[in-house]
């Protein structure tokens, strides 16, 4: 809910600032549409804003409309990946691994099944090659429950090497990794899940919201 009001401040006072400089018009009113757009998401439509298609691609349309959110989402993504001292991905088990969104020529070749759990990102073309899954939740967001239960037992049913990625496998990525463990069976409370991912990839944080949708559905699933 805080990135749909902070987004909803910044599309605010874009516009403002459009009205009262007149030569800055076209150069704010974008980008205020583009945030507005996105606030819009957070506080109500969910990440059908972003246009992603099952087959990992942004609409054309959309991306026009909030390319200057993207740029700046984009911007940061590419950032922190290049200043950040952490591993693209980590194994969990045989059979999954959680990482971050990768590059083309950084995608390993013994993956089978790809979970894509961005909505601002067009996938990379390496991983649409490969059996590809995409759930689309907001960054620092959550799904439903009643998604994550569904989407969770799709996944666990897959056979071969799975990876899980969000854009940098820590919130989006845990929320789902833990709830998939317990589902397989490998652990039979969210602390011990979360403790075993963070053991793995040590970074990985969910925030209260997220804690509370993973409590939700685990305790669905278990009933």
């Amino acid at each position: 809910m805080k990135y749909g009001f902070l987004f909803s401040i910044a599309s605010a006072l874009l516009c403002i600032t459009a009205y009262l400089h007149s030569n800055f018009y076209i150069l704010c009113l974008w980008p205020a549409v583009s945030f507005g757009v996105v606030a819009a998401g957070y506080l109500y439509f969910g990440p059908v804003v972003f246009g992603k298609s099952k087959t990992g691609l942004l609409s054309k349309f959309n991306t026009i409309v909030l390319l200057p959110y993207l740029i700046y989402a984009w911007t940061a993504w590419h950032l922190i990946r290049l200043f950040k001292r952490e591993a693209a991905y980590d194994q969990l088990t045989d059979k999954i691994y959680i990482g971050r969104r990768l590059m083309n020529h950084e995608v390993p070749s013994f993956i089978d099944h790809v979970i894509d759990l961005t909505c601002e990102f067009s996938e990379p073309r390496s991983f649409r090659e490969k059996k590809y899954y995409s759930y689309p939740i907001l960054d620092g967001f959550i799904p439903r429950s009643e998604d994550l239960q569904t989407w969770v037992l799709e996944v666990s049913r897959l056979e071969g090497v799975i990876y899980i990625h969000c854009a940098e496998g820590h919130g989006r990525t845990g929320l789902f990794a833990a709830a998939l463990l317990i589902q397989q069976g490998m652990f039979n409370s969210i602390e011990d899940a979360l403790e075993f991912i963070k053991s793995k990839r040590p970074l990985v944080r969910l925030g209260r919201r997220q804690l509370q949708v993973l409590t939700e559905t685990v305790t669905a699933t278990q009933t």
